[in-house]
């Protein structure tokens, strides 16, 4: 028998191989429908779940390694603050800014240098400090010229030294250096335990 003889209202006569291949297809629709139209946004949001489960045990395992180390956390942060208290201490504040330039002052004529020029330039805020840079123009010879950045670099508050030129007139003069030096004042960086 051919295929093409086969007629849809003749089903219960068909030979057995036709009537099960088509009773095959007729489940197969019929899953393929019940899964599209019942089961298919549930199965989506059961992935969706399983997906959410896994982070959130992965959030529970980082916040469960926090909370048994939060009290050498709290030490840390106790011996950070320490730090930073020590650290803001190397900072000058506004009353000191002044006395500063007398310490730099103070280093250059010990190293035996000659000052043309010390002076405070505009303070130039930044996201947690504010630079106060200074200009500084002396004279002098090169190994005092380096003891008095070496010396500097030794005071209590923090100096940087940025942009400089180091430059002779003519051969017998002194070296003139000219610089620009940045000292730093905090804005708030202290936090609680």
């Amino acid at each position: 028998m051919n295929v093409r003889e086969l007629d849809i209202n003749e089903i219960p006569f068909w030979p057995a191989p036709f009537r099960l291949g088509a009773l095959l297809l007729l489940i197969i629709v019929c899953l393929g429908a019940a899964y599209h139209f019942l089961l298919s946004d549930e199965w989506a949001a059961y992935n969706k779940e399983q997906a959410r489960e896994t982070q959130l045990k992965q959030d529970y395992q980082m916040k469960y390694q926090t909370a048994v180390n939060l009290p050498v956390y709290r030490e840390q942060l106790v011996q950070l603050n320490k730090d930073l208290e020590v650290l803001l201490d190397m900072l000058p504040n506004d009353d000191e800014t002044a006395r500063l330039l007398d310490d730099i002052t103070l280093v250059g004529t010990r190293s035996g240098l000659d000052f043309d020029r010390i002076e405070w330039l505009d303070p130039q805020p930044r996201e947690f400090y504010t630079a106060l840079p200074m200009r500084i123009d002396l004279q002098g010879e090169y190994h005092q010229i380096g003891e008095f950045i070496g010396r500097i670099a030794g005071l209590h508050r923090i100096i940087s030294v940025k942009d400089f030129t180091l430059q002779r007139s003519d051969f017998n003069s002194n070296l003139q250096l000219n610089v620009t030096a940045e000292t730093y004042r905090q804005q708030t960086l202290r936090t609680e335990p």
